[in-house]
C-alpha cells in the first residue's frame, strides 16, 4: 500500500479540495482518510455519506459522587483550571467537564475519595462512501479535547486496514492532514510514502508552507509540490516557486486562482471534473501526480 499525505502550512490553501480531486481519480482501489480531525470536510468534498459512526474515547474524565462528597473543598482549591465549582442551594461540589484537563490533583487531595473516573467520549469516528466510491475514514473531536495526535493515528489505522483488504498491494490512501506542523500534522505524515505539499501563492501562505517543508524534510519525507492561487500577485507566484527550489521540492502544478472552483465545490463537485479555465492546468497536475505514484509504486 502506497501513502500520500496532503498538507499545506496554513488553512484555507485548497489543500482538501486537492486531495479530493486526487483521491476521486485514483477510483476505487483508493482510501480516502482525512485527518484534520478538528475541521473535517472531506466528506463534504468527496460527496460521502455516512456508513458506519463509532465513539471515540480519549481516556479518563473525572466526576464527583455527590453522596461521598462532604463539601470541604479542597479539591476547588487545588484545581488549577477553575474547573470545579460549588453546587447552588448545596454542600458539594462538582466538575465543568468543559474546563477539566483531567491532570487529577482533585483525585488526590479529596479526603474521602468522592472523585471517580470514567471512559470519557471525546468525539466520533465514520467510515463513508464517497459518491465515486472511494471509501473515506474521517473523525470529529469534540471541542476542547487535546487528543487529536491520537485520533489522527486511529483514523489511519482504520484506513490503512480497509485499503489492505481493498487491494494488499496496489492500494493508495491519500491523507488530507490538518493544517501547520503540530502534532496532528506529524502524524498525519509520519511513515508516508510521499507528501504532497500544497502551498498558496500569498505572504502567509509562503511563509507557512516554508515551515511545513522544513518539517517535511527533518522527518525525510519524499515531497512534490502543488502552487495554488497564483496569479494574483507575480511577485508571490515567484517566493513560492523560489521556495521550493532552493528547498530541492518539484512542483508538479500550478493552479491559477478561479471562482469557478469556489462554485464548483458549491455544486458539490471536485476539481477533477470541473469545467472552467483552470481545468486543464487541474489535469496537468493531478496526471503528474499519477506519474510520480506510478514511479513509487515501481520501486517499492
Amino acid at each position: 500500500m502506497m501513502t500520500i499525505s496532503v498538507a499545506s502550512g496554513k488553512g484555507g490553501a485548497g489543500k482538501t479540495s486537492i486531495a479530493a480531486a486526487l483521491a476521486s481519480t485514483l477510483g476505487e482501489d483508493c482510501v480516502f482518510a482525512d485527518c484534520d480531525v478538528d475541521a473535517a470536510n472531506g466528506a463534504i468534498a468527496l460527496g460521502a455519506r455516512i456508513g458506519s459512526r463509532e465513539p471515540y474515547f480519549a481516556g479518563p474524565g473525572y466526576m464527583i459522587l455527590p453522596s461521598a462528597c462532604t463539601g470541604c473543598g479542597r479539591c476547588h482549591e487545588v484545581c488549577r483550571f477553575n474547573a470545579i465549582e460549588p453546587v447552588a442551594g448545596a454542600k458539594e461540589f462538582r466538575i465543568i467537564p468543559e474546563l477539566c484537563e483531567r491532570c487529577g490533583a482533585c483525585v488526590d487531595t479529596c479526603p474521602t475519595g468522592a472523585i471517580t473516573n470514567f471512559e470519557k467520549q471525546a468525539g466520533e469516528l465514520f467510515v463513508s462512501i464517497s459518491r465515486t466510491g472511494t471509501e473515506l475514514v474521517h473523525a470529529e473531536l469534540e471541542p476542547g479535547e487535546d487528543t487529536s495526535g491520537k485520533l489522527v493515528a486511529l483514523v489511519r489505522k482504520r484506513a490503512a486496514t480497509l485499503a489492505a483488504a481493498i487491494a494488499p498491494d496496489g492500494a493508495v490512501m491519500v491523507v488530507d492532514a490538518p493544517p501547520g506542523i503540530g502534532c496532528p500534522v506529524i502524524a498525519s505524515i509520519t511513515g508516508c510514502d510521499l507528501v504532497l505539499v500544497v502551498v498558496e501563492a500569498s505572504a502567509s501562505g509562503v511563509r507557512d508552507a516554508g515551515r511545513l517543508v522544513e518539517l517535511v524534510q527533518s522527518m525525510k519525507r519524499r515531497s512534490v509540490a502543488i502552487i495554488n492561487k497564483t496569479g494574483l500577485n507575480a511577485t508571490m507566484d515567484e517566493s513560492a516557486r523560489r521556495m521550493l527550489s532552493t528547498a530541492g521540492i518539484p512542483i508538479a502544478g500550478e493552479i491559477p486562482f478561479d471562482p469557478a472552483l469556489r462554485s464548483a465545490e458549491e455544486a458539490n463537485l471536485t476539481w477533477a471534473t470541473v469545467k472552467c479555465g483552470s481545468a486543464g492546468r487541474i489535469q496537468a497536475a493531478l496526471v503528474a501526480m499519477h506519474g510520480v505514484i506510478t514511479t513509487i509504486k515501481e520501486k517499492q
